[in-house]
């Protein structure tokens, strides 16, 4: 049954003083929230005087304790970089901020939630049928592109991930990508430095200290729980195993790995290196796993905390005007991406042996080559004769030189490279 969405005030018509964009103060039913939930739309300038031309979208995730306005910044600075870029010949995309509070809560962390509702699923399947109902963009994962600020970091890490079929790339600022046993613990340490106890207390980043709410979704200043609900500590200061399992399901550098092969995916990471709320070492760990799985990444780390960081954005939004560029001109353009193989390889790290799985759908004939970082081969091509299914075979690496190699497999006029580390 198709979702019924009232458009709400339309109004709120604003140029900016050069004429970039245009805002909208815009609400809409949700029907997962069974709410009425405001969103800010920010469309170019020209959008209602080219009427054949339809758009790519940026999704805006705001942090804890903002709301749909915390956008305007960000929309006022995305159209300013993107009329300073003349390497960009796309138009700009329709920009759009949802409001991702709920009260009496700090923010909902984009999440569904049986404390305060589904919001996972308001941000994005009735989010984006409304914008896509009433707007000219374009209703194709490769024009949706999510971002956000610390929580809306999160969420823009966790949506990319947990429903990439929806999102061409993400953007996640000052955000959380990882939830490492680390993690949890610096957020106990903190809340327990401010307030000698785990129990509750404000803590000055608006994060309760039963840490269960977090995993719900949640952040309550100074809310009491039912006594049922325990904290995530025994008395050693040791993880429960199940609320790390809880904590898992919303780890974005877990989730990865689980990408669809045909779907491409890319992501900009970006985070103070002496940020208190300790995102710096969660991106690492991120960026870590897409390192290993060969999902396209860059970052910019800046020497800075949990702070706003201009530099960052505008290389991020200049990222992400690349992609919608290129997305824009190979539009209509037939690519064939047929993919015979799928190969993995097993110890990576490895020492003396490297096990090669390969996946074929046709018997063929197939050379190995493997290269160093130099792109320097590594002794002769070796040839072999695949079957149809699991091919398996082992190589012995014990030779050389500890570093990154890449080993890289031709079938069928087609290659397929992976890389690998010698220890």
């Amino acid at each position: 049954m198709k979702k019924l969405f009232t458009l709400g005030l339309l109004c709120g018509l604003a140029l900016s003083l050069n004429a970039q964009y245009m805002k909208l103060d815009a609400s809409f039913y949700s029907e997962a929230l069974d709410e009425i939930k405001k969103v800010d739309i920010y469309l170019p300038a020209d959008y209602y005087e080219n009427l054949e031309q339809d758009y790519a979208v940026i999704y805006y995730l705001h942090g804890a304790g903002g709301d749909e306005n915390e956008g305007h910044t960000f929309a006022l600075r995305y159209y300013a970089l993107h009329s300073m870029d003349t390497s960009i010949t796309s138009p700009p995309a329709i920009f759009v901020s949802p409001d991702g509070s709920c009260e009496p809560y700090s923010g909902s962390d984009y999440l569904n939630s049986e404390l305060y509702g589904n919001f996972g699923d308001y941000t994005t399947f009735d989010l984006i049928e409304f914008i896509e109902n009433n707007f000219r963009a374009k209703p194709i994962r490769e024009f949706r592109f999510v971002c956000g600020t610390s929580m809306g970091g999160f969420g823009s890490a966790f949506h990319a991930t947990d429903k990439p079929e929806l999102f061409r790339a993400s953007f996640p600022f000052i955000g959380f990508p990882a939830v490492s046993d680390s993690g949890i613990i610096n957020w106990a340490n903190l809340i327990y430095e401010e307030n000698e106890s785990y129990h509750d207390i404000n803590y000055s980043a608006g994060i309760n200290s039963k840490l269960i709410l977090t995993i719900a979704g949640g952040f309550s200043p100074n809310m009491s729980l039912p006594n049922f609900v325990e904290l995530p500590w025994d008395s050693t200061g040791a993880l429960i195993d199940s609320v790390v399992d809880k904590w898992n399901r919303y780890d974005a550098s877990r989730k990865v790995r689980d990408f669809p092969n045909d779907l491409e995916m890319a992501f900009f990471l970006g985070c103070g290196t002496q940020d208190y709320m300790g995102t710096y070492p969660l991106n690492l760990q991120f960026k870590d796993s897409l390192d290993f799985y060969e999902i396209p990444c860059q970052y910019n780390f800046f020497e800075g905390g949990h702070v706003d960081d201009f530099i960052t954005w505008q290389k991020g939004f200049h990222w992400m005007d690349s992609i919608i560029n290129y997305s824009f001109q190979t539009e209509g353009v037939e690519i064939i991406q047929k993919e015979p193989s799928t190969l993995s390889l097993y110890p990576n790290p490895a020492n003396n042996t490297i096990h090669i799985s390969l996946q074929s759908k046709n018997f063929a004939t197939a050379t190995i080559s493997i290269y160093n970082h130099l792109g320097q081969k590594m002794g002769s091509e070796i040839p072999f004769e695949t079957i149809v299914g699991n091919n398996e075979l082992s190589l012995d690496i014990s030779s050389f030189k500890n570093g990154v190699y890449f080993l890289q497999i031709n079938v069928d006029g087609l290659r397929v490279t992976k890389k690998f580390i010698k220890y």
